[in-house]
Formats: C-alpha cells, structure tokens, sequence
C-alpha cells in the first residue's frame, strides 16, 4: 500500500490487494537474480550471455542457445497427463544419457551454480535462463514464475532424437503437453539460435573438430531471436543440417516442420506471429512443471524494496541499523527520473509507537545508486546508516518517496502493516567469522564462529540455535545437495545494552560450505524470532571483532 502527501496533506492512494508485493516474500532472492543485472548491488546472472552470438565462452559455443536447450531436454520428461516430470532439474542427473549429448548442460550448470541457494532453486534458475537469453536476443518478453522444486533423481527418457520417426516425435511432444501444431512452433523457435556441434554428432555434420557448430541460420541472424530459420526452410535455402542433412533419416526438423503441409510455418513466416508463437509456447515449456509444484505469480518489478544490511549492538552498545531502498523507475513506475526522487524513512518502536526522528536515505556514489535489469527495466538505490536507542528499538519503518519537481510524497507502508523489523534477536555479523585452514589429507576446511544477541527478557527458557545449510556433494552431479546442520548456541556469560549474548564457536565447516547461508531461530521462551538467510560468504574475508 502506498499514500501520497503534498507538505501535510494526506491522500490514500491505494488500499491492501492480494496481488501486492508484502515484504518480506519467500522470492526475494530469486527475484534479485532475476532483475539485477547491471550497475549497483547487480547480481550478474547475465554474464553468462552478454552476448547473444557465438563465442562469448569458448569458440563454437552459444551460451543463450545452450540454455534454452537445457530448458526443454529438462522439460522433456514431462508426462503433464501423470502430472509428474516437467522443468524440475531433472537434467542434472541425465547429462550421461545418450539423449543428452555434449557439455551444454554441464557447461550452463557451471554459471547457474553461482545463484543456486535454499532460496533459488536450480530448476527456477533453468527457467530464468530462458527468460534472460529471449531478453539478450530481442525475442519476446517470457513472464517468469518461481518456486520450481528441484528433482532428487533423474526422470524418464522423453527428450526427441533426430533418427526417430515423426510419430514418435508427435507422440513424446503430446506426452509433454504440446499438439503438433505448438511441436513445429516450438522446435522452430529454439532453433532460432544455435546449430549443430561436430563433437556431438559427427553422423551428422561429418566434422567432430573441436568447436565445430553447423549453424541452422546463415550470416548473422543466428545471433538474435528472429524467424529467419523458417524462411530459409520454406525457400529451401537453409543451413540447418537437420532439415538439409545428407542422411534423410537425420533431418528430424525437416520431418517436424512440414508435419501439417508447412500450414504453421508458412504463419510462422511473419515475424510478429512468430514472436508471440514462441512467446507462448516457451513460456508453457518453462512453466510445465509436477502437479504439486505451485508456481508463483508472473514476477514483475517490485515498486519499492527494502534491503536490511545490518541490525546489531556496536560497542558503544546502540544498535547499527542500515540497508537500502530499491526504488522503480521508468517505464509504467510513473518516475520518470531517477535525479527527481528522494527517501527517508519514518519508524516505530519496540512498543509500536511512532518516533519523531526520521531516517535519512542517500544514492550511494557506486554506480550513482543506479541497478538495471532485463527489457529495461530501471531502479535507483538509497541507502541508510543509523544507530537506534536499544532501550526503545525497532518494530516497522515506513518509506517516503518524494518527486522533488512537484513535493509529492508517496508513503509506502507494506500494505498497510509497515516493513516488520524484529530486534529481540540480532545477529552480530562484525562479531562473527569464518577461518580457513588446511585440512588433513587435502584441501581445505572452516572454522565457523557466529555470534547473536537476545533480549534478555526473550532469552531466559528459550533455546536459541544456528541452522546452518551444508552443501553436500552428488557424485556425478554438479549441483551439492542442501542438508541443514542444527546447531545450539552458547551462552557467553555478557550481557550489553538489555541484551544476552550467545555463540557457536569454531565450527568445523567443508571448504564447499564456506559460501552458503544460515538462519537463527530463537524458539521456547516468551517470543520466538528468527534472523533468516545471512549469507556467509563475506565471512571468510574478515576477523571476529570483540563487543
């Protein structure tokens, strides 16, 4: 929910919809991944495809192509009837079936490990892959959804090979939920970008020379999202080798495209059509998923979107509070410019009553505060840096955006309950570290202290304790399994500003472990409160301040 002011003058703008963005929201991190590409707190999914052409990675290889084909061979164990198999990371398990040929996948796995945490699943990340490679090539916007749940062991054979007949290929597309209309539109479409590789199959290009790719468009066109593979096939001047193959049996897309006499290719030919076409049917393919998997509301720009980057006692014992403010511009935001706007925050306390003192936002210099994501879209941050009167504390802050050009003020309030901040547990991330040591036999291993505070009066008959997200290695799998490690904290026998602290010392943690994500759950007593997914990375990068 938002409001307006205009000096004291109070409007109501817009009242509480189910369809509004509640902060926090289970998706946050995915939803970061997926619209902060560039410029401040950028995320940079999209540099695994900052170019949509050939050889960004390695000669011959086009990374934008190589995911959307992770996509569908992951898809393509989809029984939609059954309700079982569909975009579910299946495709981690299959990469040594014969239906899955080459490094592709493997290779897309290594650049999606980067994003891959208890919150961003590996097969929404499949998915968002799409979605960034059609944005990279100028196709048609694809809506994305999260919540895909990653599968735990391989699915069924499905995915369509070239040496099979037409029938066996309109049936494994009916079996994934396409007829055969929608089969011709999307293998039409994810061969829009790519080609064949030699090392793959040399039965068909006759050249299994490193690097070697027969491209299914000629010139340039195989660098952008268009239909130049359909007017090529219908003028029967093509380089795709799966239409144009010296064996016949190999051409499946020949076989595929002209299952309704050309009818859909010959619509195909235009290119708005084409766009929308592939559009639907590649927004269908990512969002086929189990019947039990219930998948999230296409994920749009957030309006306004608070960061908490800190919330813990200092050694003067006040409480350190800053984050940032995310907040759309351009587009259908109605801020045209970013210069134009202004953020403060107003805040209640412990008790639920307003503080006089408001807190002052800044663009940060980096970047000038300026984040960009997919199909231009545009945000601008603020940041914040206070100290609060523990005695008091926190429990909501609202946020005021003001058009400096005309003194409107834009209140945001989280629908209508103000953006919750609990200060009864902190996590004194300066106080706590991570050390790396050699390990016996190899490697290396960690040390994992992390210290909080609680309330006092929260902390006598509670049990507070650290879940920590081990990743544990899958043989032949590239992608750890997550298995969350309980662990009690201590107490540490001080006490500060109203507050009891509490550790886990040295922790012994494996080297793969050492960047993941932990919460702290504080369950028992009088309050129950949680500090959830604190990644652990920066740890390692510094030492245990003393409090």
């Amino acid at each position: 929910m938002k409001y307006s002011t205009i000096i004291a003058r109070v409007s109501l703008l817009a009242g509480s919809s189910a369809a509004e963005y509640v902060w926090p929201d289970k998706n946050d991190q995915i939803e970061d991944v997926y619209m902060l590409q560039g410029g401040f707190n950028r995320m940079g999914f999209i540099d695994g495809i900052l170019s949509c052409g050939f050889g960004q990675s390695e000669p011959g290889r086009q990374n934008t192509a190589e995911w959307i084909r992770t996509a569908y061979h992951d898809m393509a164990t989809a029984d939609v009837e059954a309700g079982t198999g569909g975009l579910d990371a299946s495709i981690m398990f299959e990469t040594e079936r014969g239906e899955n040929k080459g490094s592709a996948f493997n290779n897309t796995f290594g650049h999606f490990l980067n994003f891959y945490t208890s919150r961003s699943s590996a097969a929404d990340l499949v998915a968002l892959g799409v979605v960034g490679s059609m944005a990279v090539c100028n196709g048609y916007q694809i809506p994305f959804r999260a919540g895909r749940i990653d599968a735990t062991e391989a699915g069924p054979m499905g995915v369509p090979e070239p040496q099979e007949d037409l029938a066996t290929h309109t049936a494994k597309f009916a079996k994934q939920g396409f007829s055969k209309t929608e089969m011709i539109e999307l293998v039409a479409c994810g061969h829009s970008l790519g080609g064949v590789h030699g090392a793959n199959f040399p039965e068909i290009t006759h050249d299994n020379s490193t690097g070697q790719v027969s491209h299914f468009e000629y010139g340039y066109s195989n660098e952008q999202f268009d239909n130049v593979v359909v007017h090529e096939y219908l003028a029967s001047n093509t380089s795709n080798l799966l239409v144009a193959g010296s064996n016949d049996t190999l051409n499946s897309d020949k076989r595929i495209f002209g299952a309704d006499n050309n009818v859909t290719m010959e619509a195909l030919a235009d290119s708005t059509h084409f766009q929308e076409r592939c559009q639907d049917v590649m927004g269908r393919m990512i969002d086929t998923v189990p019947r039990d998997v219930v998948l999230s509301e296409p994920i749009k720009p957030i309006d306004i979107k608070p960061y908490i980057n800190l919330l813990s006692l200092n050694q003067n014992g006040t409480i350190d509070f800053s984050g940032y403010i995310r907040v759309h511009y351009g587009g259908d935001s109605g801020r045209p410019n970013a210069s134009d706007i202004s953020v403060f925050l107003s805040y209640k306390d412990r008790a639920g009553n307003v503080v006089n003192d408001t807190i002052s936002a800044q663009r940060p210099r980096w970047q000038n505060g300026i984040g960009t994501g997919f199909n231009q879209v545009n945000f601008v941050f603020f940041e914040w840096n206070t100290q609060l009167d523990p005695s008091a504390g926190i429990s909501s802050f609202d946020v005021h955006v003001t058009t400096k050009s005309t003194g409107k003020t834009e209140v945001h309030n989280n629908v209508g309950n103000g953006y919750p901040v609990q200060d009864t547990l902190l996590y004194q991330i300066k106080q706590s570290c991570i050390s790396i040591s050699p390990k016996e036999g190899g490697g290396s291993e960690g040390h994992l202290t992390v210290v909080a505070a609680v309330r006092s009066e929260a902390a006598s008959g509670a049990q507070l304790d650290m879940h920590f997200v081990k990743k544990v290695a899958r043989p032949g799998v590239m992608f750890p399994r997550f298995e969350v490690q309980v662990e009690p904290f201590q107490a540490m026998e001080k006490t500060l500003s109203g507050y009891s602290l509490f550790e886990v010392k040295d922790m012994v943690i494996d080297e793969k472990s050492l960047s993941t994500t932990l919460d702290l759950v504080l369950s028992g007593g009088n309050k129950d409160a949680r500090v959830e997914f604190q990644k652990t990375g920066s740890l390692t990068s510094q030492n245990c301040e003393l409090l």
